[in-house]
């Protein structure tokens, strides 16, 4: 289990780490740290999946082989920068002097990450779809050491309904010796927490951004999903994160932050596919390109997002399991008696208040006098961007809900379904509540 838990670490530090200097070279420390994880695991992975289609068997000997090819040139060329960033990091662990209150906050978020951590080594991947799918799928892979081959064997749609992000990161820990895939859940908790921290810090205090993150991992369901090994966590950091990116890229216009958007939104993709809500960034893209006359920024997107985006599309296709993204939203389309059905309209607007709406308690409450105070005094158009993409996907989420209403025989009575699903909104109502009240803050001030 060491050796998985070293290699782990490797893929972190030897390829996201490199990536994140490359892509973003001022972003700020804690932000990097949790990049490096979501980055390193997540194209990691594809590249294991795009070798292996290649001819080359997935063993521990060929992920090294892999993880040197990558990661040498990479450290090589940004090996002036990596060693600048830990200095950094070194410099800035000795001069952090937190008050009282920063203490008490950290000491709180330590908690969490830390019981993550105790419940994730401890208990092995147990629960119904994690056992049966992603970690059956891993074992099968590793045991065959050819993803087609593993596929084929399993046979059917089901083991098709969702990428490899997960399943592959298994494997990785299978083949390092590992018998315990569970933790890398954790990892991803704790790099949502850092990142969701530093992309807080581009715009108020150590203290703010600090009660904010923990308002965010004391979530209960952000918890919980941080313990099982579903792909429900993933999806949130890589989708909510991407989105957020896109957001501080908007306000900075820093050409790094747009690229980290649409890595992130992509590897969202790669990890799970059914639902479109990328539709909404890359749909925004267009608008705002087109309205500023930069037509580029919509290249740099679709040249980054879209070849993540597909590879998994392609796998399917191929395979007899999919059609095209706009060949599957198309199909689903209700007719036009279904779209004037009131009546489930009122059905849809009910479970999803019920499932999901109460579910965010505390948070959409949060949400909402924020969203109130923007409109009272007028600060709407300051924050226009974060609130537009908030709405945009909660039209998508109550659409695309009403949508599936008419293709699955019994959708109401699968309500874990959606509130897991709807997991990406919470950075997005935390974030948007915290830039008001900073906002406010200064203000005040």
């Amino acid at each position: 289990m060491i050796t998985a838990i070293i290699f782990v670490l490797l893929i972190t530090f030897g390829i996201g780490l490199p990536l994140t200097l490359w892509i973003a070279p001022k972003h700020n420390v804690a932000g990097r740290f949790g990049l490096s994880y979501l980055l390193g695991i997540g194209f990691f992975t594809l590249l294991m999946y795009i070798t292996n289609l290649l001819g080359l068997k997935l063993t521990f000997l060929n992920n090294v082989l892999i993880f040197l090819v990558f990661s040498l040139p990479l450290a090589f060329f940004k090996r002036s920068k990596i060693k600048d960033f830990w200095k950094e990091t070194v410099k800035s662990v000795k001069n952090f002097h937190p008050e009282l209150v920063e203490k008490i906050t950290l000491g709180a978020i330590g908690f969490f990450i830390i019981s993550s951590f105790v419940n994730t080594f401890y208990w092995p991947v147990h629960v119904w779809d994690a056992l049966i799918l992603y970690d059956f799928r891993a074992l099968v892979i590793f045991q065959t050491g050819f993803i087609k081959s593993a596929l084929s064997a399993l046979g059917g749609g089901y083991y098709f309904g969702y990428p490899l992000l997960t399943s592959l990161s298994h494997t990785i820990i299978y083949l390092s010796g590992g018998n315990n895939s569970q933790f890398l859940y954790s990892m991803f908790y704790l790099s949502l927490g850092l990142v969701f921290y530093g992309l807080l810090r581009e715009f108020t205090s150590r203290n703010l951004s600090l009660i904010f993150t923990l308002v965010l991992l004391s979530v209960p369901k952000v918890f919980t999903q941080s313990i099982v090994s579903y792909t429900s966590l993933p999806y949130m950091a890589y989708f909510s994160l991407g989105t957020i990116y896109f957001y501080v890229w908007d306000k900075k216009r820093t050409m790094g932050y747009l690229v980290l958007s649409s890595a992130l939104v992509g590897l969202s993709t790669w990890t799970r596919s059914a639902e479109p809500f990328w539709l909404v960034i890359f749909g925004t893209i267009i608008l705002a390109s087109i309205f500023r006359r930069k037509i580029f920024d919509i290249i740099i997107f679709s040249l980054i997002f879209f070849p993540i985006q597909q590879a998994w599309q392609n796998f399917k296709t191929s395979a007899g399991f999919a059609s095209s993204t706009i060949g599957e939203i198309t199909n689903s389309v209700p007719s036009l008696a279904n779209i004037f059905n009131f009546p489930r309209w009122i059905e849809v607007l009910n479970f999803l208040y019920k499932n999901v709406v109460l579910n965010w308690g505390s948070v959409f409450l949060l949400f909402s006098a924020a969203f109130i105070y923007s409109l009272i005094f007028k600060k709407i158009k300051k924050f226009f961007l974060i609130y537009f993409l908030t709405f945009s996907l909660l039209v998508m989420l109550i659409l695309g809900t009403f949508i599936f209403s008419f293709s699955t025989k019994g959708w109401a009575e699968i309500p874990d379904s959606a509130v897991r699903l709807s997991m990406i909104f919470y950075p997005l109502l935390i974030y948007s509540a915290a830039l008001v009240l900073i906002d406010h803050t200064k203000y005040e001030r």
